[in-house]
């Protein structure tokens, strides 16, 4: 069945994401509506709060089947870059026509973006146990310009492992951010699960 997905996630069931990715990619949007994902919105709500301009062009790192987007979009942002390691992913978020680019990239390399391109960045539900290992934060925060945004997830899963928040704490206590917003919520509702949305801008 495809809500066994939600559990493999969590349970490290794959070694490598991409395969999970590939096996649920079709039950994914179906799976996650059920189950009523809310970080999406919550975290392009919070964005909203920052942003004046919103055809500003936004990098949406782990894109997926395009659920931020859809929650971006309907926050009034219009202009959306996306890009994925799973294919198949991609490919479903493609016949949404929602996205200005798309690209699937190999995780194993470097992310296929230039430095300062994107002056707002998002990772909704991407860096967290089962997904992005936290390393990938500092990468995805490089790219950023100063005064950029970085607007992410982090699941309930995630926040029982010390790196991650304290991930967000070493940023900002070392001047390279300044956190604008912060707020624990729901993230899955269907399974009682609750997420951590940021907001943070580099300094």
């Amino acid at each position: 069945m495809c809500a066994d997905f939600l559990d493999k996630v969590y349970k490290a069931e794959y070694k490598d994401p991409r395969d999970l990715y590939r096996d649920w990619a079709d039950t994914y949007d179906n799976e996650l509506a059920q189950n009523e994902y809310t970080t999406p919105i919550r975290t392009a709500k919070a964005l909203t709060k920052f942003v004046s301009n919103k055809s500003t062009s936004i990098l949406d790192f782990g894109c997926g089947t395009g659920l931020s987007a859809e929650a971006l979009i309907s926050c009034g942002f219009s202009t959306i870059d996306g890009i994925d390691i799973s294919n198949e992913m991609i490919e479903i978020a493609r016949e949404k026509r929602i996205y200005r680019n798309l690209e699937c990239f190999n995780p194993n390399k470097s992310i296929p973006v230039k430095k300062n391109e994107y002056s707002i960045i998002t990772a909704i539900g991407v860096i967290s146990v089962g997904a992005a290992p936290i390393s990938i934060f500092d990468e995805v925060f490089d790219l950023l310009p100063k005064d950029g945004l970085f607007a992410f997830s982090f699941n309930e899963h995630s926040l029982m492992v010390p790196e991650y928040s304290l991930k967000v704490e070493q940023t900002v206590n070392e001047k390279k951010a300044v956190q604008l917003f912060c707020e624990l919520g729901p993230h899955i509702l269907k399974r009682d699960l609750k997420s951590m949305v940021y907001v943070i801008k580099k300094l």
